[in-house]
């Protein structure tokens, strides 16, 4: 065999090797992924077992706790017992039971049977608290299925109407009377402090919502009334009559109509204008009125007369400041 056929037949065998190596593998990885498949599988089968087993035992723990509360066994001591507590419970509380019958009830099975009561009583708010209070801290295995409340026109106490059921066990721990004990659900200590609580309610009484708070009105400021009218406004200098030397100046006022004849000297007393005529000319008049002076021109308001100083002449203005660069 020459060289040739010799890395001819290598090639062959190699390629024959790496064939059978594919083919084993192939098999063994099948046979691995069925493997992997079982076990997972019985991996589930197993959880599910162990799902069940928990669901019965959790099954097993809430039966045995139902029979640590439930009513006998023996159905009609279990209505005796249950009918005795309803009423004691009720005198207890203060209730006064007009009435108690037995109610049909459906739910019963092999396991268990239901007792139905409905019961009628009267009593003030303070009693159907504590009776509803003796009632909810009982371990007993029972419910209030309806509860309504009322009062009559014109009754100071309510009426209770009370509709209860409990279920008697096969297997329950109580035989000769009733569980006993305090569950500790309710949320208060005592039922005085739920009377409390309620003191101040009308729970037979529709409730109407107290009316919200009228909205603040938006305050309407009073309008300035009209300015004081002042009769010196419509009092003019309407003219000047002379004989001899002295001028008469006369002062006409037209909101009454009256006219004025003053002299030189004589006061003036009109409306708010308290002053004095200082001298008379036959076309002006010098008013004084305080320590202020006024020229009041011929057919002008005395009101609108114009300030003079002593010598006669206007006062001097200031000159404008002259602005700062």
């Amino acid at each position: 065999m020459n060289k040739r056929e010799q890395i001819l037949a290598v090639g062959v065998g190699a390629v024959v090797a790496l064939y059978g190596s594919y083919y084993f593998y192939g098999k063994y990885a099948k046979a691995l992924h069925a493997r992997q498949a079982d076990v997972e599988a019985a991996q589930t089968k197993l959880d599910d077992a162990n799902h069940r087993l928990r669901l019965g035992h959790n099954a097993v723990k809430q039966m045995e706790a139902w029979q640590q509360r439930a009513l006998p066994a023996n159905f009609d001591k279990a209505l005796s017992l249950y009918k005795a507590w309803l009423l004691a419970k009720a005198k207890d509380s203060g209730l006064v039971v007009s009435d108690i019958t037995l109610l049909p009830t459906t739910n019963n099975n092999a396991a268990f049977k239901a007792i139905g009561y409905q019961m009628v009583a009267n009593g003030s708010l303070s009693s159907v608290v504590s009776m509803l209070y003796e009632f909810y801290r009982s371990p007993q295995l029972h419910q209030i299925s309806r509860l309504q409340i009322s009062r009559p026109p014109g009754a100071t106490l309510l009426t209770v109407s009370l509709d209860v059921e409990a279920l008697s066990m096969k297997g329950a721990v109580a035989t000769d009377k009733l569980p006993e004990g305090d569950t500790k659900r309710l949320k208060l200590a005592s039922a005085d402090e739920y009377k409390k609580r309620l003191a101040e309610r009308d729970i037979v009484t529709a409730y109407s919502p107290p009316r919200p708070p009228t909205p603040p009105r938006d305050r309407r400021e009073t309008p300035p009334g009209p300015p004081k009218y002042d009769e010196s406004e419509v009092a003019f200098f309407s003219g000047a009559t002379s004989s001899g030397n002295e001028w008469q100046a006369w002062i006409s006022v037209r909101s009454t109509g009256e006219t004025l004849h003053l002299a030189s000297g004589d006061p003036v007393k009109i409306g708010a204008l308290d002053g004095k005529i200082e001298s008379i000319e036959e076309r002006s008049l010098i008013l004084k009125t305080g320590d202020k002076r006024f020229r009041v021109a011929l057919g002008q308001s005395l009101r609108k007369g114009k300030e003079i100083d002593t010598k006669g002449a206007a006062p001097e203005e200031k000159p404008p400041a002259t602005p700062k660069s």
